[in-house]
């Protein structure tokens, strides 16, 4: 077993998430002292944990993405925690309306908005308002193309892609303000720009 994936708590210190490229999910909370394995139960054993992030909103939150498509499973395989891995939500199911032919690589929670979700996927985009209660295709003009990684940095959505490079969406403040409980059409106000 290799650790495949690792994240530190921006909330709480000595809380460390990682992930196996066999299947194992661990945490700490003592900052590596001791480790519990909390890995999803009912989760198909083998598959490597591409992801693991650590929420920005609740210590006790994490995500997982597992890739399995190496195992001739090419179902997503993403999931959420409120407990510090005691339990775990499935996210990737037909009810969420994730499809189920994407094999999941990377899961991140918007670090200025509690439950807007990215997944990248091998063949593109999600995006969930509701944390990973229901998604949406979020591909916009990207072409079809792995999402291997998700970053926000400064309100910007930055992905990289295996094979068609880094792509940035500038100013997610709209998607921060977004209520998709009543999805009219409104504007928001700019934000400030500058002409040289």
């Amino acid at each position: 077993s290799t650790i495949y994936s690792i994240d530190e708590s921006p909330l709480k210190e000595g809380l460390i998430w990682i992930g196996a490229n066999d299947g194992p999910v661990h945490v700490t909370r003592d900052g590596g002292k001791t480790w519990e394995n909390v890995t999803p139960k009912g989760m198909p054993v083998g598959g490597r944990v591409q992801t693991v992030a650590a929420s920005s909103h609740d210590p006790a939150k994490a995500y997982v993405a597992i890739l399995r498509y190496q195992l001739n499973d090419f179902e997503p395989h993403i999931y959420r925690t409120n407990d510090y891995g005691k339990n775990w939500t499935r996210l990737s199911t037909p009810a969420s309306n994730f499809p189920m032919d994407h094999p999941s690589r990377v899961i991140r929670e918007d670090p200025d908005r509690e439950g807007l979700l990215y997944a990248g996927t091998e063949f593109g985009l999600f995006i969930s308002f509701n944390d990973g209660a229901t998604w949406t295709s979020f591909q916009q003009n990207l072409p079809v193309v792995p999402i291997t990684d998700i970053k926000v940095h400064q309100k910007d959505l930055v992905l990289s892609t295996m094979g068609r490079s880094f792509w940035i969406l500038d100013n997610l403040s709209p998607l921060h303000r977004f209520n998709s409980e009543n999805p009219t059409s409104r504007l928001f106000p700019p934000q400030m720009a500058y002409r040289s």
